[in-house]
């Protein structure tokens, strides 16, 4: 059954029978329409129905009445637009209708089309108005639920040195291989302010930033001071001011960049490119890398003093191959970030054990690329360890013996060749033994039809398998 969804509610204010009329007879098959012929009994109305528009004459008994009524009807109902009409053009009398609340003003002698046109605007502008008061409220509670994914000890060590780092303001460096989610840690080390909102974060890689132009870029510049300079501009460290600036890669950052930086540190002010006039900062400086800053010391990679400065307080992320008990929620994470509509794909419980064995070099990032290449590439919303990309596969043995009891003691196949050695001499005598009825199979033996379907063509067991491998 489908259920009609209810029109938008318009409420008419005006004494004039007529324009009721008008405006219902043509626009009742687009909007609901309630009638009010004053003031007060439009806010009767409005007291005990949702209106989305009220369409207001300025001069419904007298000539200040609709003026007055536009913020009671705001009173009652905040979120409704007010659009106001009027048989003369008063400029005045507009501003004074704007300012008291109204959305947007008519002329009475405007065409049906337009009017309809008019509140079609209202109504989308309140839709995202709704929408961005609904985004603010996720971001200020999304802000109280945890950002790390997984419940690892050392997921749990590392909430636990978020919520301390916080109550400091004293430099972090966080390190940790590509891809373990450093970024995310250090945008949880931002404070959020009374209303909710987070405190500024500039984030910068280290190794984009030029030695030619990293001043005018990190400093800002007066207008003026170079060619080019037609305005002048606040740096990234001004942007950052009351809030974090975030240096990704450390480890990649030019030595005279290191300098520039050492000094901002200490004397916690800039200097903008052409001006004699320092400005006061106040920031908090968190830093990731996935390098050895003291093995860069001692090769002259990497500033001593800045490290020093640096180094108050450290947060290690472990790789994720360190960590495999997370992957399962993380998993679910990504399906709900990536599924953008599509039906939720599920993963068997030995797919997931299959995707815990692989090593993971690209960690958390890698992880959520495999999501989205299962989302691309796969037909079935059922993942089976054959719809894993080749990466993720277990190397095939060419001596791999068929025989369930030769898989069990045959140690050189490892586990999951061992797993797959039984599984094809196990749906060869059940294909066998069934005739090759792949429903009675499915129902006996508790297996997914288009599951076991896969399982046998991989196989060769199936016969429209052996008809192709033949072909070919």
């Amino acid at each position: 059954m489908i259920v009609k969804q209810p029109l938008p509610r318009i409420l008419i204010c005006d004494d004039d029978h007529n324009v009721h009329l008008a405006i219902k007879s043509v626009l009742s098959s687009e909007f609901e329409f309630k009638s009010a012929y004053h003031g007060d009994e439009a806010l009767l109305i409005l007291r005990k129905s949702p209106i989305d528009i009220v369409l207001l004459d300025m001069e419904i008994r007298t000539a200040s009445e609709g003026l007055e009524t536009i913020p009671k009807i705001l009173e009652i109902q905040n979120d409704c637009r007010v659009i106001f009409f009027s048989g003369r053009t008063d400029l005045e009398l507009v501003k004074k209708a704007m300012k008291s609340g109204a959305y947007d003003y008519v002329p009475k002698d405007c065409s049906t089309q337009d009017l309809a046109h008019g509140f079609r605007k209202a109504l989308e502008h309140k839709r995202l108005r709704s929408k961005e008061q609904q985004l603010s409220h996720e971001i200020r509670t999304t802000s109280q639920k945890p950002f790390l994914i997984g419940e690892s000890s050392a997921i749990e060590r590392i909430r636990k040195q978020i919520e301390r780092a916080k109550m400091s303001a004293a430099p972090v460096i966080i390190s940790g291989e590509t891809g373990t989610g450093k970024e995310v840690v250090a945008r949880a080390l931002r404070k959020t302010n009374p209303d909710g909102s987070f405190e500024p974060f500039v984030a910068i890689d280290s190794s984009t930033i030029q030695s030619s132009v990293s001043e005018s870029i990190l400093f800002g510049y007066e207008k003026g001071s170079f060619t080019g300079a037609e305005k002048t501009t606040r740096g990234l460290f001004e942007e950052a001011n009351g809030g974090c600036i975030y240096f990704d890669e450390l480890g990649n950052m030019p030595l005279d960049l290191q300098n520039k930086l050492l000094r901002v540190l200490q004397e916690k002010e800039v200097l903008r490119i052409g001006s004699s006039r320092p400005i006061r900062l106040d920031f908090r400086v968190i830093c990731a890398t996935n390098r050895d800053l003291e093995a860069m010391i001692a090769t002259g990679g990497f500033k001593d003093d800045l490290y020093q400065r640096l180094n108050v307080l450290q947060i290690v992320i472990p790789p994720l191959r360190e960590r495999p008990e997370d992957i399962p929620l993380l998993l679910q994470h990504f399906i709900e970030l990536h599924s953008n509509g599509l039906e939720r794909i599920k993963f068997l419980p030995e797919t997931i054990e299959q995707i815990k064995s692989h090593p993971f070099p690209g960690n958390v990032r890698e992880l959520s690329n495999l999501v989205l290449h299962l989302y691309s590439m796969c037909d079935e919303p059922l993942i089976a360890p054959i719809d894993l990309p080749p990466k993720f596969q277990v190397a095939q043995k060419t001596n791999r013996q068929t025989s369930p009891k030769d898989a069990e003691i045959d140690l050189s196949m490892g586990f999951f060749g061992a797993v797959e050695g039984f599984e094809k001499a196990f749906l060869s005598k059940a294909y066998s033994v069934m005739e090759g009825n792949i429903s009675k199979m499915a129902q006996d033996l508790g297996m997914d039809r288009s599951y076991l379907h896969r399982k046998l063509k991989v196989f060769g067991i199936h016969p429209k398998s052996q008809a192709e491998a033949s072909n070919n």
